[in-house]
Protein backbone atom coordinates (compact mmCIF):
# COMPACT_ATOMS: atom_id res chain seq x y z
CA UNK A 1 0.00 0.00 0.00
CA UNK A 2 1.43 3.46 -0.60
CA UNK A 3 0.89 4.05 2.95
CA UNK A 4 3.93 1.57 3.49
CA UNK A 5 6.95 3.57 3.02
CA UNK A 6 10.20 3.76 4.99
CA UNK A 7 11.07 6.30 7.27
CA UNK A 8 13.01 9.45 5.96
CA UNK A 9 12.83 12.36 8.80
CA UNK A 10 15.17 14.70 9.06
CA UNK A 11 16.51 16.30 12.27
CA UNK A 12 18.11 19.39 10.96
CA UNK A 13 15.30 21.72 11.59
CA UNK A 14 14.50 20.20 14.83
CA UNK A 15 13.96 23.00 16.65
CA UNK A 16 14.58 26.19 13.89
CA UNK A 17 11.96 29.18 14.94
CA UNK A 18 9.46 29.85 12.51
CA UNK A 19 10.80 32.32 10.01
CA UNK A 20 10.19 36.17 9.69
CA UNK A 21 8.93 38.07 6.73
CA UNK A 22 12.38 38.88 4.83
CA UNK A 23 14.44 36.46 6.06
CA UNK A 24 14.33 33.88 3.05
CA UNK A 25 15.88 37.08 0.81
CA UNK A 26 18.20 37.66 3.56
CA UNK A 27 19.60 34.10 3.27
CA UNK A 28 20.11 34.15 -0.59
CA UNK A 29 22.31 37.20 -0.47
CA UNK A 30 23.72 36.38 2.67
CA UNK A 31 26.23 32.91 1.81
CA UNK A 32 28.09 33.51 4.68
CA UNK A 33 25.26 33.60 6.94
CA UNK A 34 23.68 30.71 5.04
CA UNK A 35 27.06 28.64 5.38
CA UNK A 36 26.80 29.27 9.66
CA UNK A 37 23.64 28.34 9.81
CA UNK A 38 24.52 25.09 7.69
CA UNK A 39 27.41 24.34 10.01
CA UNK A 40 25.30 25.17 12.88
CA UNK A 41 22.55 22.45 11.94
CA UNK A 42 25.31 19.92 11.28
CA UNK A 43 26.93 20.85 14.65
CA UNK A 44 23.65 20.06 16.51
CA UNK A 45 23.09 16.77 14.77
CA UNK A 46 26.46 15.36 15.47
CA UNK A 47 25.70 15.89 18.76
CA UNK A 48 22.49 14.01 18.68
CA UNK A 49 23.92 11.15 17.38
CA UNK A 50 26.97 10.96 20.06
CA UNK A 51 24.14 11.70 22.50
CA UNK A 52 22.42 8.38 21.42
CA UNK A 53 25.15 6.61 21.06
CA UNK A 54 26.20 7.59 24.69
CA UNK A 55 22.72 6.82 26.36
CA UNK A 56 22.23 3.61 24.54
CA UNK A 57 25.07 2.34 26.25
CA UNK A 58 25.46 4.22 29.77
CA UNK A 59 21.67 5.06 30.36
CA UNK A 60 20.69 9.16 31.08
CA UNK A 61 22.31 8.93 34.83
CA UNK A 62 26.01 7.24 33.42
CA UNK A 63 26.49 9.32 30.65
CA UNK A 64 27.67 13.31 30.86
CA UNK A 65 27.63 15.84 28.99
CA UNK A 66 31.21 16.03 28.66
CA UNK A 67 32.06 12.43 27.70
CA UNK A 68 29.44 13.31 24.72
CA UNK A 69 31.40 16.62 23.81
CA UNK A 70 34.05 14.28 23.57
CA UNK A 71 32.89 11.61 21.47
CA UNK A 72 31.15 14.31 19.30
CA UNK A 73 34.91 16.52 18.99
CA UNK A 74 32.80 19.65 20.44
CA UNK A 75 33.66 21.91 23.41
CA UNK A 76 30.99 21.66 26.59
CA UNK A 77 29.55 24.77 25.83
CA UNK A 78 28.35 23.96 22.19
CA UNK A 79 26.20 21.65 24.18
CA UNK A 80 25.00 24.08 26.71
CA UNK A 81 24.46 26.34 23.67
CA UNK A 82 22.09 23.71 21.43
CA UNK A 83 20.39 22.04 24.02
CA UNK A 84 20.69 24.24 27.23
CA UNK A 85 21.08 20.77 29.84
CA UNK A 86 21.69 17.10 29.62
CA UNK A 87 17.70 16.74 30.38
CA UNK A 88 17.23 18.83 26.93
CA UNK A 89 19.78 16.98 25.15
CA UNK A 90 17.65 13.40 26.27
CA UNK A 91 14.77 14.57 25.62
CA UNK A 92 15.55 15.71 22.17
CA UNK A 93 16.72 12.29 21.24
CA UNK A 94 13.63 10.77 22.84
CA UNK A 95 11.71 13.00 20.58
CA UNK A 96 14.06 11.85 17.02
CA UNK A 97 12.37 8.14 17.96
CA UNK A 98 8.52 10.11 18.44
CA UNK A 99 9.20 11.44 15.21
CA UNK A 100 10.21 8.85 13.21
CA UNK A 101 7.22 6.63 14.73
CA UNK A 102 4.84 9.31 13.62
CA UNK A 103 6.11 9.38 9.87
CA UNK A 104 6.60 5.46 9.78
CA UNK A 105 2.89 4.66 11.56
CA UNK A 106 0.63 7.97 10.99
CA UNK A 107 -0.53 7.04 7.72
CA UNK A 108 -1.83 3.21 8.41
CA UNK A 109 -3.02 4.84 11.78
CA UNK A 110 -5.43 7.77 10.18
CA UNK A 111 -6.06 4.92 7.14
CA UNK A 112 -7.72 2.75 9.53
CA UNK A 113 -9.63 5.54 11.75
CA UNK A 114 -11.11 6.47 8.24
CA UNK A 115 -12.03 3.09 7.30
CA UNK A 116 -13.76 2.10 10.95
CA UNK A 117 -15.31 5.62 10.82
CA UNK A 118 -17.32 4.67 7.68
CA UNK A 119 -19.14 2.10 8.71
CA UNK A 120 -18.25 -1.45 10.02
CA UNK A 121 -15.47 -3.28 7.27
CA UNK A 122 -16.17 -6.89 6.46
CA UNK A 123 -14.00 -9.43 8.31
CA UNK A 124 -11.29 -9.95 5.91
CA UNK A 125 -10.64 -6.44 5.52
CA UNK A 126 -10.62 -5.63 8.95
CA UNK A 127 -7.74 -8.30 9.68
CA UNK A 128 -5.79 -6.48 6.24
CA UNK A 129 -5.89 -3.54 7.93
CA UNK A 130 -4.29 -5.30 11.42
CA UNK A 131 -1.64 -7.13 9.51
CA UNK A 132 -1.27 -3.65 7.32
CA UNK A 133 -0.38 -2.35 10.69
CA UNK A 134 2.05 -5.16 11.64
CA UNK A 135 3.79 -5.10 8.43
CA UNK A 136 4.68 -1.28 8.94
CA UNK A 137 5.83 -2.06 12.69
CA UNK A 138 7.94 -5.00 11.32
CA UNK A 139 9.17 -2.52 8.67
CA UNK A 140 10.43 0.09 10.79
CA UNK A 141 12.27 -2.30 13.43
CA UNK A 142 13.93 -4.03 10.57
CA UNK A 143 15.23 -1.55 8.08
CA UNK A 144 18.80 -1.87 8.37
CA UNK A 145 19.64 1.41 6.11
CA UNK A 146 18.29 3.54 9.07
CA UNK A 147 21.65 5.01 10.24
CA UNK A 148 22.16 4.20 13.65
CA UNK A 149 20.35 1.21 14.02
CA UNK A 150 22.08 -0.82 17.00
CA UNK A 151 22.29 2.41 18.91
CA UNK A 152 18.56 2.89 18.84
CA UNK A 153 17.73 -0.45 19.79
CA UNK A 154 19.61 -0.42 22.90
CA UNK A 155 18.60 2.98 23.02
CA UNK A 156 15.13 2.30 22.75
CA UNK A 157 15.36 -1.23 25.35
CA UNK A 158 16.79 1.31 28.32
CA UNK A 159 14.28 3.81 28.16
CA UNK A 160 11.97 0.92 29.03
CA UNK A 161 13.69 -0.70 31.83
CA UNK A 162 14.73 3.14 32.75
CA UNK A 163 11.58 5.06 32.78
CA UNK A 164 11.34 8.68 32.45
CA UNK A 165 8.99 11.32 31.74
CA UNK A 166 10.44 11.45 28.44
CA UNK A 167 9.94 8.05 27.72
CA UNK A 168 6.07 8.44 28.84
CA UNK A 169 5.63 11.14 26.61
CA UNK A 170 6.56 8.57 23.26
CA UNK A 171 4.65 5.79 25.05
CA UNK A 172 1.11 8.19 24.58
CA UNK A 173 2.41 9.06 20.94
CA UNK A 174 2.47 5.12 20.37
CA UNK A 175 -0.57 4.17 22.29
CA UNK A 176 -2.11 6.69 20.15
CA UNK A 177 -0.62 5.63 16.70
CA UNK A 178 -0.07 1.70 16.94
CA UNK A 179 -2.38 0.68 20.60
CA UNK A 180 -5.59 2.18 19.23
CA UNK A 181 -5.60 1.64 16.12
CA UNK A 182 -5.09 -2.22 16.47
CA UNK A 183 -7.63 -2.37 19.69
CA UNK A 184 -10.50 -0.68 17.38
CA UNK A 185 -9.93 -3.72 15.08
CA UNK A 186 -9.66 -6.37 17.20
CA UNK A 187 -12.18 -5.32 19.33
CA UNK A 188 -14.51 -5.39 16.19
CA UNK A 189 -13.01 -8.87 15.21
CA UNK A 190 -13.85 -10.48 19.20
CA UNK A 191 -17.17 -7.95 19.22
CA UNK A 192 -15.73 -6.53 22.11
CA UNK A 193 -15.58 -2.87 23.16
CA UNK A 194 -11.67 -1.42 22.38
CA UNK A 195 -10.91 -1.15 25.83
CA UNK A 196 -12.03 -4.78 26.66
CA UNK A 197 -9.34 -6.52 28.43
CA UNK A 198 -9.52 -9.58 26.52
CA UNK A 199 -9.04 -7.06 23.84
CA UNK A 200 -6.13 -4.87 25.15
CA UNK A 201 -4.36 -8.81 25.46
CA UNK A 202 -4.62 -9.80 22.10
CA UNK A 203 -3.37 -6.00 20.72
CA UNK A 204 -0.32 -6.40 23.26
CA UNK A 205 0.78 -9.95 22.33
CA UNK A 206 0.45 -9.14 17.96
CA UNK A 207 2.62 -6.36 18.83
CA UNK A 208 4.83 -8.09 20.54
CA UNK A 209 5.38 -10.33 18.17
CA UNK A 210 6.85 -7.49 15.83
CA UNK A 211 8.44 -5.93 18.48
CA UNK A 212 10.75 -9.25 19.15
CA UNK A 213 12.33 -7.94 16.41
CA UNK A 214 13.78 -5.23 18.34
CA UNK A 215 16.28 -7.45 20.72
CA UNK A 216 19.70 -8.41 19.08
CA UNK A 217 19.09 -11.97 20.14
CA UNK A 218 16.77 -12.74 17.78
CA UNK A 219 19.24 -11.97 15.05
CA UNK A 220 21.77 -14.10 16.60
CA UNK A 221 19.16 -17.08 16.78
CA UNK A 222 17.90 -16.37 12.90
CA UNK A 223 21.71 -15.62 12.45
CA UNK A 224 21.12 -12.47 10.42
CA UNK A 225 24.15 -10.52 9.77
CA UNK A 226 22.11 -8.25 7.53
CA UNK A 227 18.72 -8.04 7.12
CA UNK A 228 17.42 -6.44 3.42
CA UNK A 229 13.62 -6.32 2.26
CA UNK A 230 13.62 -10.26 1.35
CA UNK A 231 13.78 -10.90 5.13
CA UNK A 232 11.47 -8.19 6.45
CA UNK A 233 8.94 -9.71 4.17
CA UNK A 234 9.30 -12.97 5.59
CA UNK A 235 8.76 -11.80 8.74
CA UNK A 236 5.71 -9.95 8.07
CA UNK A 237 4.04 -13.17 6.41
CA UNK A 238 4.91 -15.29 9.51
CA UNK A 239 3.05 -12.89 12.01
CA UNK A 240 0.40 -12.27 9.06
CA UNK A 241 0.09 -16.14 8.99
CA UNK A 242 -0.42 -15.60 12.95
CA UNK A 243 -3.31 -13.14 12.89
CA UNK A 244 -4.89 -15.04 10.20
CA UNK A 245 -4.86 -17.86 12.34
CA UNK A 246 -5.58 -16.28 15.49
CA UNK A 247 -9.02 -15.09 14.18
CA UNK A 248 -10.00 -17.85 12.16
CA UNK A 249 -10.12 -20.24 15.20
CA UNK A 250 -13.38 -20.16 17.28
CA UNK A 251 -14.02 -17.10 19.22
CA UNK A 252 -13.77 -17.69 23.24
CA UNK A 253 -15.46 -15.66 25.87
Amino acid sequence: PAYVERVTVSIDGFGRPPEQPGQAMSRAVSPSRHATNHRGEGTRARILDAALDLFAAAGFEGASTRTIAERDGVNLPAIQYYFGSKEALYRAVVEQFSQQMQAGVGPIAEHIRNELAVGQPSRRKLLDLLCDMIDVIIGLILDDSMPNRECRQQFFARMEVEPNPAFEALQDEMVRHVCQPCCEIIGRLLDRPADDEKVLLQSMTLIGQAKIFCGWGTNRVLHWDTIGETRIRAAQSVIRGNIQAIFRAPRSR
